[in-house]
């Protein structure tokens, strides 16, 4: 064999070699592009679930709201009860500090005085008597305060 034959035999090697390598990338290319086909069919079939998805998500939000405004009327119905709580303990405490000014056996001066503190811890004001009938009253002061 001859140097032209040889040359001839390289470049049939070369452009066979050539064409192999244009299959094989043309190979790859078609199935990168199945592979891609496949991918937006597949986000095709789920994108029906968005729209259904997103009102589960308004409807969950909408049900947080609610939630929400219904847990703050609770907090103001709470602090309106706490209000009158305090209220009623200190109408309780006025009527046993006036009770404790008229008491002679009461030192409302002491520097250890306690409202309602008479040594007696069954002392029941009239006014908070549940037994006695009438609505209120003075807590049997008569309207007298004194010291």
């Amino acid at each position: 064999m001859d140097t032209t034959t040889w040359i001839i035999v390289l470049v049939v090697v070369l452009v066979v070699a050539a064409l192999v390598a244009w299959l094989v990338v043309q190979q790859r290319k078609k199935k990168q592009h199945e592979h891609a086909e496949r991918l937006r069919t597949e986000a095709q079939e789920h994108a029906s679930g968005i729209p259904e998805a997103q009102v589960r998500a308004k409807e969950a939000e909408a049900e947080a709201e609610r939630a929400r405004l219904e847990a703050e009327r609770a907090r103001e119905r709470a602090q309106e009860a706490q209000v009158a709580a305090t209220q009623q303990e200190a109408v309780h405490e006025d009527r046993l500090r006036t009770a404790d000014r008229v008491d002679p056996h009461v030192d409302t001066s002491s520097d250890d005085y306690t409202p309602g503190s008479t040594g007696d811890p069954d002392t029941v004001l009239d006014a908070d008597d549940p037994r006695r009938t009438g609505g209120g009253g003075t807590g049997g002061t008569g309207g007298a305060h004194s010291a």
